[in-house]
């Protein structure tokens, strides 16, 4: 059991509404979100019919705490089984492409389940839009290799296996675009810079002798 819908605020209030309705592995959908948003309230930029917009419940998961690696992992996973693109994980909660954002990741935890928010640029314009610095996985001129909805059952399907059985963190680190690389973070109200040496299996990254549960986290580029 699904939910479409073509306009909403936001996929994840819908989730938490029906909640007790839907079962394990369903989803919320929506062609447009006014109110999307990714972590901290940040607005996220959803425009009609260009996205995947929806929210994945799931239920009886063994570990919570895993479930945004969980998904990062399935869009990676799902994005490379029907395209050519390769995108790399941005921890905590970000897919990025050639650098930019091509999708963003809100887990809630609700009445012991969680909601999987995912939100994939699929063919979203982004040129009036650069200080977004996202990416869509099909440009405007291109011809998709397959459709939003192969795409996002393809993600939920991974997703479903992945959390129940999770033991993908080696994959998740072969998908990082941060490990090995210097970062700035933020702890304590103060920025923070360092290398990071890993992700452990709760993922964490590690930072030096630093180990961080959340939190905001830039890649230092190098002049």
């Amino acid at each position: 059991m699904n939910i479409y819908l073509k306009k909403t605020a936001s996929t994840n209030l819908v989730a938490k509404e029906k909640l007790a309705e839907l079962p394990h592995g369903s989803a919320v959908f929506a062609e447009e979100q006014t109110a999307g948003r990714g972590r901290f309230e940040r607005a996220y930029y959803c425009p009609p019919n260009t996205g995947i917009y929806m929210s994945v419940v799931l239920h009886d998961v063994p570990d919570i705490t895993l479930t945004t690696p969980a998904a990062a992992v399935a869009v990676c996973r799902a994005v490379m089984k029907l395209t050519d693109r390769k995108p790399q994980i941005k921890w905590v909660n970000d897919i990025l492409l050639d650098g930019r954002k091509l999708c963003g990741i809100l887990s809630e935890a609700v009445n012991g389940s969680v909601i999987a928010g995912i939100g994939i640029n699929f063919t979203t314009d982004f040129a009036k839009h650069p200080e977004l610095n996202a990416v869509s996985l099909f440009g405007t001129y291109e011809t998709p290799t397959c459709t939003r909805e192969e795409l996002a059952q393809c993600v939920i399907d991974e997703l479903v296996g992945l959390v129940a059985k999770p033991a993908f963190m080696p994959e998740y680190r072969e998908l990082s675009c941060l490990i090995g690389q210097d970062i700035s973070y933020v702890q304590n109200n103060e920025t923070r810079f360092g290398t990071a040496t890993g992700v452990d299996n709760q993922g964490r990254l590690i930072v030096g002798g630093i180990t961080l549960s959340s939190g905001e986290v830039m890649l230092v580029r190098k002049t």
